[in-house]
């Protein structure tokens, strides 16, 4: 059994996978399949009447840009990323339009979609490791995003209800209701079932309301009596109540004509039933089909609806509960860029057919290519993806690329986001449910509003995608192993939500279909599910359904030994392999409801079909992580994952020559000494330090979390970082042949600055490189043309306004880079990259991967820091407070096991239920000359003393976290106010004030100091006149020269001292028609 304990299996999996794997496929089948299907769809919806206009195939190209000369090349995500440009490729469609018998067709392009970095479609797919670099493109990038206009935007992958699949639930009425979504292609009807009070059964979709079954039924084609009765195959009251009620309705256009009766359809008795008749067509059951001979299909899924309704009110338990993961779906880039083409394609054609109809009007000649050529259809899915506003009212579909570390990424592109609002309580829908074991990270969730709606898939979970077999080839496999089409009796088959048959036996007929499966007959992502209580065999080869591999069982024994373990460890097996040979099968969560799974081999009985393929599997990938996980508690562990994601480090290789906003560069990265197997497997860049920790007091500063940190370990490197900041200018063309200049701005230019502000320009206007650089001191030079004509109209008509780009407010930094470039209109842009040294102060955030974080609270210098018997000094000293409370046994872990890899010189195993234990930690010490609890005598660093206590010491791995001081630090004298009130404006980014508020000023007055108080709130103080007679606002008339009531005509008049903020109030009383006065007192009387 030690082979088993080396994760072989899980270790060879994230080698040859990406984290991102299901995300790529699904762009890569939309690019291959969805799309050509979409236009078919729109083909076949059209309606044609002066002309005829037939969409043919669609291909989409590689990622090129067009410059403004007109010359065209492929372009690299890492171009795109430093020009500002949109990454997206052009889509080209076949049109042919037939009027008055004459038939034009061209291929023409129709605009361009945003592809996703190592897609099929991207230019570096299919790159080797050193191509890459010669790209300047990082070589561990997962991929998975899309780049709008230089910006990174993730599509977050959304869960919801699953579409044909019932759902039985009890109704607002408190009656059981039946429910389904049916969906084809993009839209989708629900359909409701549910039993009136008088026993008959209603089904209401699209805009029919309550029509009886048995009449649809009758409406559909299935006349008679004793055929529904056996299609429902329930002998039941309530059927025979409900057959008897509608006897008399006898042919289905009775039955047509009942239903438009009941929804008050107007118009001669044929119209009438054609219009009933599409309204069926098209509403009913969709997904099934929309023409005339699904017809009898329809009938017969309703009648099986039915059965299902029949036993679920016999049966209570069998409600459906609806956080059951086989009720939902993941919607992967796929769909969402489905709906986003279809809706645009379609304004794209009525576009087209609105420019034929007004040529045929004028009788003009048109030309196929001038019409197609619309920029409108690029605009929309770009600034879709861009907001992530989509069609639909949805919005926060994509977001912008997490670039802290490497596992900040990893995890966004893990994450799965519920379309529930987070506002509302939703308990059943934010707990852990069973079903999530395997397929999402039972830790890692946000805190707050958000707590259990988003989610991170585990580590070998997978989301399904679209299958290369068919409904119908997968139909023709069924009926070879026993499926019937035509029977009535028997148990029923559904595939996909749509009845297909019935089997004698389904269990038998599921295991049959299973070995099939794993014989590669059938699509490895299938799903086959025997449910027992609706006597029903369901079949689903859907898309977004979240599957988890698991090692097959047979009467007790695994289909994996360990040969084939030393197989995979001499590279001589895959995973792919283990796959394809029936060893491993992927399962969905509605299949595991027929499988026993078994954590460990020691537990396997008969009864068990499946074992685990590694216990850790049941955790995303930043939790498993977190060395000794298991020994936390939970609520620590979910903040040690959000830490995790915070720490700075190396966040891509490519980092030189990348313009990120608000990134930083840990200068001494390091890999934990005690660290999880899934570190190495996954690859992954290092972001944090291994420091020496001591668990003490000190002079009471690390208090409340706080941490004291050794001055000479920050001298050595300890925590330093580099901060790095873009700055970019465009020099713009405006009409009238105006356009910006970059240059060294000269006197005479309206706005000029400080001369000493430019002196770190040269000739060309650009500041050089390793420039230091302090606020307010200018980066780029330039000068704008004048905005407005009223102002060219002065005298001096050439007058250029300064619009140079200057360092931040409170920032100074480095010039890094400077890059020169144009973008795809030909303006030339100049991006700047300044980079700030930052090393830990007072404030700066701390933490583990324990979710133990803290600040700053002192840094002691060398000479007075305690030290060991052996004249060793702690980096950090951790306050002993914070653990009993926290329960965090895993940080006591992983320093005594840090201590041990220290002085060994070994990484130490602490993967979560597999790490080194305490007893063989506690040993090692001990043959290492040292005591076995850790603990060493201390001496105090000022009195040279020894301390009363044993010290706990070891080494910990400590992350640097984002939030540093000197991106928070803020103050102001004078500065900007805002335009209406005349008030300092806030906010640290924009060089805003900061607000004495109500506390404040109380504060303030109840010691005494109302005078500072007087200084303080003058920032907006205004002189106004006030008539002293009747206490209005005086004018004062600056041409006569005197001040004047324009009520009594009085000039006695007092100048006021008054807040701007309240003179405006009075005069927006005074436009509400509502007379303000004062009442003047003299202050010395």
């Amino acid at each position: 059994m030690g082979i088993k304990n080396e994760h072989i299996i899980l270790k060879n999996y994230l080698k040859t996978h990406s984290l991102v794997e299901s995300n790529l496929v699904s762009f890569n089948n939309f690019i291959e399949y969805r799309m050509q299907e979409i236009v078919n769809e729109i083909n076949e919806s059209m309606d044609n009447e002066d002309f005829e206009i037939i969409l043919g195939k669609i291909e989409v190209g590689r990622p090129r840009i067009i410059e403004a000369d007109g010359s065209s090349s492929l372009i690299t995500p890492n171009e795109a990323r430093l020009r500002d440009l949109t990454y997206s490729a052009p889509i080209t469609i076949e049109l042919t339009i037939k009027k008055d018998g004459q038939t034009d067709s061209e291929v023409v392009e129709i605009g361009k979609i945003p592809i996703m970095v190592k897609s099929k479609r991207c230019n570096t797919f299919g790159m080797s490791r050193e191509e890459l670099i010669a790209n300047y493109n990082d070589p561990k990038d997962p991929g998975g995003y899309f780049i709008i206009k230089g910006n990174e935007r993730v599509m977050i992958m959304a869960e919801d209800l699953a579409e044909n699949q019932f759902v039985v639930e009890t109704g607002k009425t408190g009656g059981l209701v039946l429910k389904m979504f049916s969906l084809r292609g993009t839209y989708r009807i629900p359909i409701l079932l549910s039993e009136g009070k008088d026993g008959i059964f209603n089904v209401s979709f699209s805009r029919f309301k309550d029509v009886p079954a048995v009449i649809l039924l009758k409406s559909l084609g299935l006349t008679k009596e004793s055929d529904i009765a056996k299609y429902i195959g329930k002998e039941n009251d309530s059927v025979i109540v409900n057959l008897y009620e509608f006897v008399n309705v006898v042919t289905r256009e009775d039955a047509m004509m009942y239903i438009a009766e009941k929804t008050n359809l107007q118009g001669t008795k044929k119209e009438i039933i054609e219009r009933v008749k599409s309204r069926v067509d098209s509403y009913l059951f969709p997904h099934i089909g929309q023409k005339k001979d699904d017809r009898t299909k329809k009938a017969i899924t309703l009648c099986k609806l039915i059965k299902h309704y029949l036993i679920a009110k016999n049966n209570p338990e069998l409600k459906t509960d609806k956080d059951h993961y086989s009720n939902k779906r993941v919607r992967l880039s796929d769909d969402l860029l489905a709906t986003l083409f279809k809706v645009n394609l379609g304004i794209l054609i009525r576009d087209i057919k609105y420019s034929l109809q007004k040529s045929v009007k004028r009788k003009n000649y048109f030309s196929i290519k001038v019409l197609a050529k619309s920029t409108l259809f690029s605009h929309r899915v770009e600034s879709a993806i861009a907001t992530g506003a989509w069609t639909g009212e949805r919005s926060g579909i994509t977001q912008n690329m997490d670039k802290t570390n490497y596992l900040a990424t990893i995890s966004q592109l893990q994450r799965v986001s519920s379309m529930l609002p987070s506002d509302q309580e939703n308990f059943k829908a934010r707990t852990l449910h069973p079903t999530h074991y395997g397929r999402f990270c039972p830790i890692e969730t946000p805190e707050g509003t958000e707590i259990g709606l988003r989610k991170n898939l585990a580590i070998l979970s997978r989301v399904s995608t679209r299958t290369k077999m068919n409904e119908e080839e997968i139909i023709k496999i069924l009926e070879e192993e026993g499926l019937d089409k035509e029977a009535i009796e028997g148990k029923d088959v559904i595939l996909n939500g749509r009845f297909v048959g019935t089997v004698k036996d389904n269990s038998e007929f599921a295991k049959r279909l299973r070995e099939k499966r794993r014989e590669g007959g059938l699509p490895e992502q299938m799903s086959i599910r025997d449910d027992q209580g609706f006597e029903t065999g369901r079949f689903s080869s859907e898309a977004g359904r979240v599957l988890r591999p698991l090692i097959i069982v047979d009467n007790g024994i695994p289909r994996i030994n360990n040969n084939h373990l030393i197989q995979i460890q001499q590279g001589n097996l895959n995973w792919e392999d283990l796959i394809q040979k029936g060893l491993i099968e992927y399962i969905d969560a509605s299949e595991e409801e027929n499988a026993l799974v078994a954590l460990f081999e020691e537990e396997l009985t008969q009864e068990h079909t499946h074992l685990e393929i590694d216990p850790i599997s049941l955790f995303g990938a930043i939790t498993s992580l977190v060395p000794y996980g298991n020994h936390n508690q939970s609520s620590r562990l979910n903040r040690g994952s959000k830490t995790q994601k915070q720490a700075l480090g190396l966040y891509a290789a490519n980092y030189l020559c990348r313009l990120d906003t608000d990134v930083s560069i840990l200068q001494y990265p390091q890999k934990p000494i005690v660290r999880s197997f899934v570190y190495d497997a996954l690859d992954i860049y290092p972001a944090g330090q291994n420091l020496v920790v001591a668990i003490m007091t000190y002079e009471g500063y690390n208090m409340e979390d706080a941490l004291i940190l050794n001055k000479g370990g920050i001298d050595r490197g300890v925590g330093r970082s580099f901060y790095f900041r873009p700055y970019s200018a465009v020099e713009m063309n405006y009409a009238g042949g105006l356009k910006d200049e970059i240059t060294i701005p000269e006197k005479d230019t309206s706005g000029y600055r400080m001369e000493k502000l430019y002196r770190y320009l040269e000739s060309d206007g650009l500041v050089y490189p390793e420039a230091e650089i302090n606020e307010g001191e200018i980066l780029v030079g330039k000068v704008s043309p004048p905005k407005f004509l009223s102002e060219a109209r002065d005298i001096s008509i050439r007058t250029k306004k300064e619009s140079s780009i200057t360092m931040r407010q409170e920032e100074k930094g480095i010039v890094d880079a400077v890059f020169i470039t144009k973008d795809n209109e030909g303006n030339k842009v100049i991006q700047v990259k300044t980079r700030d040294q930052r090393i830990p102060e007072l404030g700066d955030k701390f933490a583990t991967s324990h979710g133990q974080k803290g600040v700053i609270g002192l840094i002691v210098p060398e000479e007075d820091m305690p030290f060991t018997s052996k004249g060793n000094k702690p980096d950090i000293m951790f306050n002993p407070h914070g653990l009993p409370s926290r329960m965090t046994v895993g940080y006591l872990l992983e320093l005594l096991a840090g201590k041990v890899g220290a002085l060994k010189g070994k990484i130490i195993d602490g993967t979560s239920f597999f790490g080194v234990d305490k007893k063989e930690l506690e040993d090692q010490l001990e043959e290492l000359g040292f005591r076995f609890d850790g603990k060493e005598t201390m001496y105090n660093g000022i009195t040279g003393k020894k301390m009363v206590s044993k010290i706990f010491v070891g080494n910990l791995y400590y992350l640097k976290l984002k939030y540093m001081v000197s991106n928070k630090i803020h103050g102001r004298a004078l500065g900007k106010i805002a335009l209406l009130t005349r008030q300092p404006i806030e906010g640290r980014s924009r060089g805003g004030a900061l607000r004495l508020g109500e506390m404040e000023q109380q504060a303030l007055i109840a010691h005494g100091a109302a005078l500072l108080l007087k200084e303080r709130y003058d920032s907006d103080k205004i002189i106004l006149p006030i008539c002293i007679r009747c206490g209005s606002t005086a004018i004062a008339d600056n041409i006569r020269g005197k001040v004047v009531c324009p009520k009594c005509e009085s000039e006695d008049v007092e100048m006021i001292e008054i807040s701007y903020a309240f003179k405006l109030l009075v005069e927006e009383l005074r436009g509400l028609h509502i007379n303000t006065t004062f009442k003047l007192k003299n202050k010395y009387e």
